[in-house]
């Protein structure tokens, strides 16, 4: 079996019963599935390609990152935890949350802001369409701390910089519209 439908697999075992926050019943591992996808027609490193599959099992599943290294390396462990917020982060309001994040991934390597981004993206994406009931306060925040992680990841895949900006553009297109009624 090669690495990446292993990580698929993984990913997969390690989400199994989680949904995403928000209406409906999305499962979880929809959204890693998604970022993958975008780092992939970025252009990414299969190392990349796999850490975007991977990139919240640490903080949302049982899963430690020596369970990573040992299962895919020292190269994909080094991008999920550059990508994995601290137990502190995940108690802070959601601006100062994406504050540090944005500041943790400037001195990220380019694989692991590769995946930041696709999963920024992705998660604009769905703040669009299965997420779009949340208050437009809270899309409002997230749009805000969203654009401040873009910034430190632009310059490295022109595709995944107008994905970020074509799924920012429809947010805020949407969100102008439910404060004009």
């Amino acid at each position: 079996m090669s690495t990446l439908p292993q990580a698929y697999a993984f990913a997969a075992r390690a989400h199994t019963g989680q949904f995403r926050k928000g209406a409906g019943q999305v499962p979880y591992i929809n959204h890693p599935c998604a970022v993958a996808a975008l780092v992939d027609k970025a252009g990414g490193s299969e190392a990349a390609i796999v850490a975007a599959v991977l990139h919240d099992v640490v903080e949302d599943t049982p899963v430690t990152l020596a369970e990573i290294e040992a299962t895919f390396g020292a190269e994909v462990a080094g991008l999920v935890e550059a990508l994995t917020d601290t137990p502190e982060m995940e108690a802070m309001p959601n601006a100062a949350r994406k504050a540090l994040q944005a500041e943790k991934i400037a001195r990220a390597p380019e694989g692991a802001k590769l995946v930041k981004l696709a999963d920024q993206t992705n998660n604009l994406q769905d703040l669009c369409g299965v997420f779009g009931d949340k208050p437009v306060a809270v899309r409002k925040t997230y749009l805000a701390g969203a654009s401040a992680i873009a910034a430190q990841c632009a310059g490295l895949s022109g595709f995944l910089d107008e994905a970020f900006a074509e799924a920012a553009r429809a947010l805020q297109t949407m969100i102008d519209k439910e404060e004009q009624i």
